[in-house]
């Protein structure tokens, strides 16, 4: 495989960890929503704005990682003082299997704290990696 094509095949995967830790930290974001914490409109910017960069390809995974990791820190502020172990203990947990390339896009609904996203996260199931490499015949 040439350079280039290894390239573009490990940021494809990269994309699709960060679009899984997406999926993670909007799950997350609309369960701390529901439990009475305060979140304010710039996580849901930021949430938006990492989207639209996972969908186009035209963002480095540099940049992606960079507004997830935004998002990431809002949310745990949004926290503050409580007591929250208990609570982010299982969402580290997701977002280190997100990164680790151990949760399948295509089986989001699988992870009962992910299903509230799962109809947002079909993108996910892009086959680009497929398209990426094109086959010669010998």
């Amino acid at each position: 495989m040439e350079p280039m094509q290894e390239r573009s095949g490990a940021s494809l995967e990269m994309l699709k960890r960060y679009g899984t830790k997406w999926a993670v930290l909007a799950a997350m974001r609309l369960d701390m929503a529901s439990r009475g914490f305060r979140i304010g409109g710039e996580t849901d910017e930021q949430l938006k704005l990492a989207r639209v960069q996972i969908l186009s390809g035209c963002f480095s995974p540099c940049e992606v990682a960079c507004s997830l990791s935004k998002v990431e820190g809002q949310l745990i502020s949004s926290i503050g003082s409580t007591p929250c172990g208990d609570y982010l203990r299982p969402w580290s947990d997701l977002l280190a299997r997100a990164m680790r390339g151990e949760i399948d896009p295509q089986r989001l609904a699988d992870i009962p704290a992910l299903k509230p996203v799962e109809m947002d996260c079909k993108f996910l199931a892009c086959r680009c990696a497929d398209l990426a490499a094109p086959k010669v015949s010998a």
